[in-house]
């Protein structure tokens, strides 16, 4: 079956989909570890002042001091979201260069990003990690996460079940060997 010129429905390697779908829930599990560590050890980023901030605003009745109330609260908010996007792009980057091409959950599911081009130096290589992580979270900040979504479901749209930042970047995610 075929939609805006892409093959729906032709098939991966067996499990391959889920295994790339399980390593993101282990990447998001870890960074959510590594956000209350953060948050304990800093104070940053501040959810639960958002969560004060929302509740005072809900507590009380409409009055003219809750649009201070909300201003207040989506600046706490937007800080805190800023910071959580920046402490997952870091997480990704960092693992991704240590453990070439994977994060910890890529790591568990054995699988890594290698290059569509085996010739293409590894400083180019990691360049081109470091560009397709940027663009994914620069994705999710500026455009409330729209083309982050649609370039993820794109894994299941191709053969190579390859993402729309795998294909920006001109790598894929493989098993591991």
């Amino acid at each position: 079956m075929s939609f805006l010129g892409m093959n729906l429905g032709e098939e991966a390697p067996r499990g391959y989909r889920w295994r790339r779908l399980a390593a993101f829930a282990v990447d998001v599990v870890i960074v959510l570890c590594i956000l209350m560590v953060t948050y304990r050890m800093t104070g940053k980023p501040d959810f639960p002042a958002v969560k004060a901030a929302l509740d005072a605003i809900q507590a009380g009745p409409a009055a003219p001091g809750n649009q201070e109330l909300a201003n207040r609260m989506l600046k706490l908010f937007n800080t805190a979201y800023v910071q959580t996007l920046l402490i997952w792009f870091l997480y990704e980057v960092t693992s991704q260069l240590i453990f070439s091409g994977a994060t910890l959950g890529k790591l568990v599911m054995k699988l890594r990003v290698v290059s569509w081009n085996p010739q293409r130096k590894r400083l180019l290589h990691h360049l081109m990690m470091i560009v397709r992580s940027g663009v994914k979270f620069l994705s999710i900040y500026l455009f409330q996460g729209f083309p982050f979504l649609i370039a993820s479901l794109s894994i299941f749209t191709n053969r190579e079940s390859r993402s729309g930042f795998d294909m920006m970047a001109r790598t894929s995610v493989n098993l591991r060997r």
